[in-house]
């Protein structure tokens, strides 16, 4: 007969004494709260679209918006779910893996918001004093401000698991990941449409190549929704895994979660980029 195997007795551990200067369970309400406001307005943006009829030519760029804000909505919901739970956490390591996804979500779906709104400037005749630039450039300005803080959260993260002991060209990978990711958010958003296509009709000169924009603003939505879902999936799991398994982390597992939190969200900003209406 086999002997039974006790696992260690569980010591609550609510972040009190580490690993890092700062607390995820504490944090955690007030950003579930967050991200249910959040959602809520999203989901209010839904309904106006939905409910309000488009001035002629208006209806390519409300489907648009619609199309982008949809996943938004889901991938909201998704993080202030998350951060619920990490409220009732006894294991701060656990709870702070938790957050590392469920911030990664939070940070992309917020760029994708304002570049769904940019489209519903076009769709109820809101671009007559040069609004869509200037939503262009507020998209460039939260696109950079949020894989900055995706990177620093990455390398918070290791830092913060490995008790301060992380790896320098571990952190220097991340801000050379980061730094690239940042590029290729301004490129893709300085990067004009292709010449070749003239504009659909009964539009104006500035909104060429539907099919091209269609795609684009598709890939983008798809991509936002396979974000949301892939690391709600993570996050679930990590809360499945046991106590006695969270004691450490090794530091290559670390890394690769440090980085995927940080290069996953960054393709949705890149093509949410991508997706921008241009003027």
């Amino acid at each position: 007969m086999r002997p039974l195997i006790t696992p260690p007795p569980f010591h609550p551990d609510v972040c009190d004494s580490g690993p890092g200067d700062w607390s995820p369970i504490a944090s955690a309400g007030a950003m579930s709260s967050f991200c249910g406001i959040f959602a809520g307005f999203v989901f209010a943006g839904i309904i106006v679209v939905i409910g309000e009829k488009n001035p002629s030519g208006g209806d390519g760029h409300a489907s648009r918006g619609l199309r982008l804000l949809l996943p938004c909505f889901f991938g909201l919901a998704a993080a202030s779910y998350l951060y619920a739970l990490a409220t009732g956490e006894l294991v701060c390591l656990r709870a702070t893996t938790e957050q590392l996804f469920s911030g990664a979500i939070l940070a992309a779906d917020a760029v994708v918001v304002i570049v769904a709104l940019a489209w519903l400037l076009p769709a109820y005749e809101r671009n007559k004093h040069g609004e869509v630039p200037f939503f262009r450039g507020l998209v460039q300005f939260a696109a950079q401000f949020s894989i900055l803080m995706l990177t620093v959260s990455s390398v918070a993260f290791n830092n913060s698991v490995l008790r301060r002991q992380a790896s320098a060209w571990a952190d220097a990978a991340m801000w050379v990941s980061g730094a690239a990711l940042m590029v290729a958010v301004f490129l893709h958003w300085w990067k004009p449409l292709p010449d070749n296509a003239p504009p659909p009709p009964m539009a104006p000169d500035y909104w060429r190549d539907e099919a091209l924009l269609n795609d684009r603003v598709s890939v983008s939505a798809w991509t936002a929704l396979a974000l949301s879902g892939l690391l709600a999936v993570a996050s679930g799991i990590a809360v499945g895994i046991p106590h006695e398994n969270w004691t450490a982390m090794s530091p290559w597992l670390v890394y690769t979660l440090g980085e995927a939190a940080l290069l996953v969200p960054g393709v949705v900003v890149v093509t949410a980029m991508r997706a921008l209406p241009r003027a």
